[in-house]
């Protein structure tokens, strides 16, 4: 502005001050802006990780009820009912889950195909196109349906004999979301580090403004100037308008 200037024009000190405040508080106005952020993100955090907690705890009881339920399938154990019929080969029982799945894929449908380990056996089409084998007890336990009968046979078992893990990572990750809660809910709340400082700035440079009359509209400022404080373009336009009007007052006398 044409205060700023002229007041920079003057070489009054106060202008080098008053640039490095503005520099400081923008750099101030920056990190009050980031902390503003970070709790907000904070927050959210808690509040997803508090949400999460009952989730997991849902889930880790309907996995222990399935543990409680679950009958052993391994080594010569090893039976299953599909369409009612009791299979103890696992080759001809992993062609019969294959010959379900094909026929319905695509129909983005579920289907009940019998039991195993205690629990019921479903298959799902999916969008994928993909069709998948799962157990169904108080949770689902998901297995794959694979080109091969042993292979598919294999990922049911696991299915059923992974239960402790499923558990497991359920448990872990109740604890870490109690632990990551206490860990943030101390910060929450924590006070700008430089609000103090950001203060007497603003009030610094508030102050140094007025002095320097940099608060004052420019118009008026514009009128007070005297000739002599004319920039050297605006000493120059003045000249020009000047010699236009001599010359149009000797056209006249002429």
């Amino acid at each position: 502005t044409y205060a700023e200037v002229k007041a920079i024009a003057s070489g009054n000190p106060l202008v080098i001050e008053k640039a490095t405040i503005d520099a400081e508080l923008a750099r101030l106005t920056r990190l009050q802006s980031q902390h503003r952020e970070t709790q907000y993100r904070l927050r959210s955090t808690i509040r997803r990780l508090t949400e999460d907690i009952p989730i997991y705890e849902r889930k880790l009881g309907a996995v222990q009820q399935d543990l409680a339920r679950r009958e052993d399938t391994r080594g010569d154990t090893f039976q299953i009912e599909i369409d009612g019929e009791t299979q103890h080969d696992r080759g001809i029982a992993g062609e019969l889950i294959y010959r379900h799945a094909q026929r319905l894929k695509g129909t983005y449908s579920d289907k009940r195909i019998g039991r195993f380990a205690g629990f019921e056996l479903w298959i799902s089409s999916t969008f994928s196109d993909q069709v998948q084998v799962f157990l169904k007890g108080a949770a689902t336990h998901p297995a794959k349906v694979t080109d091969s009968a042993l292979g598919t046979i294999r990922s049911l078992e696991h299915a059923a004999q992974s239960m402790e893990e499923t558990a497991t990572h359920f448990q872990t990750n109740i604890q870490d979301s109690q632990k990551r809660i206490r860990d943030l809910e101390p910060k929450i709340g924590a006070p700008f580090e430089y609000a103090e400082e950001l203060e007497g700035l603003t009030k610094r440079q508030q102050e140094i403004m007025q002095r320097l009359d940099l608060n004052k509209n420019q118009a008026p400022n514009q009128l007070d100037a005297q000739p002599e404080e004319l920039t050297d373009a605006e000493a120059q336009t003045e000249r020009h308008q000047q010699a236009v009007k001599q010359r149009h007052a000797a056209r006249i006398r002429t």
